[in-house]
């Protein structure tokens, strides 16, 4: 974990502008190709959900901006975030969160957040749950444009949310929309182009 020096940061002034906002979060929903992640699910016999999280882990970390987390007066930016995504109960209406580690072999990933969904009895680990996350979640009962989420309106919430809803086929491609939630106080939507491309890349990738 690196302490960001705010005396020669040079995000600091726009650090400053956007501390002052009521409300800093914002929204942006973009259209993602998700086709060969279709196809890689279907081949290898793997969850579409668990592997678009972890291609969407792997791209956030590899930004900076994303790994920057508000403490109070102190901006750091950590090593590695993780997932902690929703999970509908098996035979039941209601979702749990899942917290786990992300690993560099999706078919080991995608294996454990299987075994982890299945065998988590409480709504939610208590013991992750820490701001060196990343929250994910998926309607794949329908497809949307826009979306928000829920916030304590404490300024200081860092933690971006990434959901993205059922997918569409368009020219013959799978689509999804997806929506990524964010503090404008450390992240711009030029870091969220960055992130697309890096989504883009590791779809390509697998």
């Amino acid at each position: 974990m690196e302490i960001i020096d705010q005396s020669s940061w040079e995000r600091k002034e726009i650090f400053d502008l956007f501390s002052g906002a009521d409300y800093p979060f914002y929204s942006i929903t973009i259209p993602m190709d998700v086709t060969r992640v279709k196809e890689v699910s279907k081949e290898k016999g793997i969850s579409f959900y668990h592997l678009m999280i972890w291609v969407c882990t792997k791209a956030v970390n590899a930004i900076p901006e994303f790994r920057l987390r508000v403490r109070g007066d102190t901006v750091v930016r950590l090593d590695r975030t993780e997932p902690s995504f929703t999970s509908l109960k098996k035979g039941s209406e209601l979702f749990q969160i899942i917290t786990m580690p992300w690993e560099e072999d999706y078919m080991e990933f995608c294996r454990h957040a299987k075994e982890k969904s299945e065998r988590q009895e409480s709504f939610m680990d208590q013991e992750q749950e820490t701001d060196a996350l990343i929250y994910f979640s998926c309607t794949p009962w329908f497809d949307f444009t826009a979306l928000t989420n829920e916030h304590k309106l404490d300024k200081d919430d860092t933690v971006p949310h990434l959901a993205w809803g059922k997918y569409y086929e368009d020219k013959g491609r799978l689509m999804v929309h997806l929506s990524v939630e964010v503090n404008h106080r450390t992240i711009d939507g030029l870091h969220i182009g960055k992130l697309k491309e890096e989504i883009d890349r590791g779809i390509a990738a697998l």
